[in-house]
């Protein structure tokens, strides 16, 4: 398979948009979309030169490649659908963008001779004016030959680079995407809700933590974690802690237990501290 090969995607939303728009920039064919939501569909499908389809199974019908970019709990029952109407066939390309799930969920595709894989970009995706952000994204691939060559041109295809991953640590791998990805944006509801505490307007708290998390991720780009660390426990301030933990105990008590559990995974980074500033802080992260 090369650039000839029909792309088809069953899910037009966040990630099925941003790969659809990819591959089509890329110069691959995207000939058929499905979606729950026909408009989506539809302004997809105009954008890129692909036929908005009526089912799932007439996607299967018209592309080489079939993308199941649907909601994890609905990759097996689509697959499945697809399978007892034989819409599969031997020697297509059959591929779910799930972080969760491996192989397994599309093995009723392999009845009919069906290569099977998963195509899991790590990277925040929001439908087809996203689709840059995939250039220099990871992309974990699971999948046996030739599924495997074939993903893993796509993923060079358009800018990304694909790695392999054993299906036996995805749990792991996609807790890791998870802790980094969606909490960070929960951490940043809550540096907000600080914020909005203490009585800053709206437009100053939706904005000004902004530039702090970009330097953080500048910082990363150069330095392993525990050498691009700032902050008070990397300073080994406990006074300024102290501070921290009597201001939150009066006003926010909820975040209180979440402030001291992560800093004591930033303590466990602060390696350059004396030992009396790391005992002292130790003991005023101690929830007990």
């Amino acid at each position: 398979m090369n650039a000839l090969i029909t792309i088809g995607f069953i899910g037009a939303g966040r990630a099925g948009g941003a790969l659809a728009a990819a591959f089509h920039s890329a110069g691959y064919r995207v000939v058929a979309l499905h979606s729950r939501s026909v408009e989506r569909a539809s302004e997809l499908a105009h954008q890129i030169g692909a036929a908005v389809v009526e089912t799932p199974v007439a996607v299967a019908h018209a592309a080489d490649l079939v993308f199941l970019t649907v909601s994890d709990a609905a990759v097996t029952p689509v697959c499945h659908v697809i399978a007892a109407a034989g819409g599969w066939r031997a020697g297509q390309c059959v591929v779910h963008c799930s972080g969760a799930f491996g192989r397994e969920a599309l093995v009723d595709a392999t009845a009919s001779g069906a290569w099977i894989g998963g195509f899991h970009p790590l990277q925040t995706l929001g439908g087809a004016k996203t689709a840059a952000r995939l250039r220099g994204a990871y992309i974990a691939i699971d999948a046996d030959p030739p599924s495997a060559t074939i993903l893993h041109t796509l993923a060079h295809a358009i800018g990304a680079i694909p790695f392999d991953l054993d299906a036996r640590h995805r749990a792991l791998y996609h807790a890791a995407a998870v802790m980094v990805a969606n909490y960070t944006v929960a951490l940043y509801a809550c540096g907000t809700a600080l914020l909005e505490n203490i009585g800053l307007p709206e437009e100053v708290r939706a904005h000004a933590l902004l530039p702090l998390l970009r330097g953080a991720v500048e910082s990363l780009e150069h330095a392993p974690p525990d050498r691009a660390l700032t902050g008070p426990i990397a300073r080994g301030d406990d006074g300024t802690v102290a501070r921290h933990i009597a201001a939150l105990a009066t006003h926010m008590p909820s975040l209180l237990p979440l402030y001291r559990e992560l800093g004591r995974v930033t303590l466990s980074l602060a390696r350059d501290i004396p030992a009396q500033r790391a005992q002292a802080l130790a003991q005023l992260l101690d929830d007990r």
